[in-house]
């Protein structure tokens, strides 16, 4: 006996056919994934997170304040005493009841908070924060107004001088940093031995700045495409490295087909005026300075995205990764370098960078997401814990 005919289609709203494919044995379509939770919304912040490229920049809130400055030459020089600062923060919502690690998050020149989680990191970090337990901060250059129009990205541009930055004593970038752990710390436990801070290009180079003036406060930093700043020399800058910077660990990712920062010593192609130190010879200072000694072991990640070079600078096609891995230092810290071949000036990612960056940036690689190589790096490097407290909890920031 012949089975019921099936109806023709033409006519039959959408939902009814949703139906009638479970009906007839067909597979209905896949229902869309719910979108993830958003993040605490802190008494610490005052703004929702700007939209970028028509989409949400964040699951986290902003925070502002206005800083009050005392140097008197960076007084002199930014004509102010006070300085609005901003900050956006991620504290999962599913954050255990413990002490949490911390991962400051820096841009680049003439981008802000928001362009850096969801243009560059892709909103990665959140991600890991979900999977892992802790917290994420993106930082925010202080608005300067001194930038021409090419070279500001998206919405709050700013600028961390780092090194750059002649100061008395601290850096008012690293008195910014101070404030924001402790804003977050007052509301969320945060674990003081697992602070981090990674950025890229001056962001890059700010988390340098931590780790050679703040190594109270960082653990570990991880510093893409930096600005070069070194432990000594003429690349030191104005940077005053404080006891213990040896101690911090550091993860180096440099690009060899960087327009910004060359990867050769002298100028670059975006800065012609620039004297760049080179990358390899940035790592040899660190390495000296850290006190690291011994021969590396090369290991190149597997090339799984082939069209990932920018062919009219780099002459490549595809661009590899190789991890340089250095024995531990003399008291356990570890320098790790990461040389991108044929990379450009881009935080590396799956996803590829707008076509409308090639020009200026190169391309970045997407053999690996740097957010994921940074947060593995974090974990292997707490603080040293000199004591615990009867609980058995790690230190905390009240």
């Amino acid at each position: 006996m012949a089975g019921p005919s099936k109806p023709p289609l033409r006519g039959i709203p959408l939902a009814t056919l949703a139906v009638g494919a479970v009906l007839w044995g067909c597979a209905p379509l896949p229902r869309p994934a719910p979108p993830p939770p958003a993040g605490v919304h802190l008494r610490a912040c005052t703004e929702e997170p700007v939209v970028v490229e028509g989409e949400p920049s964040s699951r986290g809130c902003v925070g502002t304040w206005v800083q009050e400055l005392t140097d008197p030459v960076a007084i002199h020089l930014l004509h102010a005493d006070r300085l609005p600062r901003r900050f956006l923060v991620y504290v999962p919502a599913n954050l255990p009841a413990r002490p949490a690690p911390l991962v400051l998050v820096f841009p680049g020149k003439g981008t802000g908070a928001e362009t850096m989680a969801h243009l560059l990191v892709r909103n990665r970090f959140e991600e890991l924060a979900d999977r892992d337990g802790f917290v994420v901060v993106y930082g925010n250059g202080a608005d300067r107004s001194v930038f021409p129009d090419r070279d500001t990205v998206g919405p709050h541009p700013g600028f961390l001088d780092g090194c750059f930055a002649l100061r008395i004593g601290e850096g008012i970038d690293v008195a910014y940093v101070r404030e924001i752990v402790r804003r977050v710390g007052a509301e969320v436990p945060l674990d003081s031995s697992r602070i981090y801070a990674t950025g890229i290009s001056a962001g890059g180079g700010f988390s340098l700045e931590l780790a050679l003036e703040a190594p109270d406060l960082v653990a570990a930093v991880a510093a893409a495409v930096p600005v070069p700043f070194q432990p000594k020399g003429r690349w030191l800058q104005h940077c005053e490295p404080k006891p213990g910077f040896r101690d911090v660990s550091v993860a180096f990712l440099a690009g060899t087909a960087d327009p910004h920062v060359s990867y050769a010593p002298g100028q670059s192609a975006h800065y012609r005026d620039a004297v760049y130190p080179g990358m390899e010879e940035t790592r040899d200072a660190w390495l000296e300075g850290m006190g690291i000694e011994g021969t590396p072991t090369v290991t190149r990640y597997p090339d799984t995205a082939r069209d990932d070079s920018y062919e009219p600078q780099s002459g490549m096609k595809s661009s590899t990764l190789e991890a340089w891995s250095y024995p531990p230092g003399p008291r356990g810290q570890e320098f790790l370098y990461l040389k991108g071949i044929g990379m450009g000036h881009w935080w590396p990612n799956p996803r590829p960078s707008p076509e409308s960056f090639w020009p200026g940036f190169g391309k970045t690689n997407r053999d690996v997401d740097f957010a994921d190589l940074a947060w593995e790096f974090f974990r292997r490097h707490p603080k040293p814990r000199p004591s615990r407290n009867a609980g058995g909890d790690p230190p905390s920031i009240p």
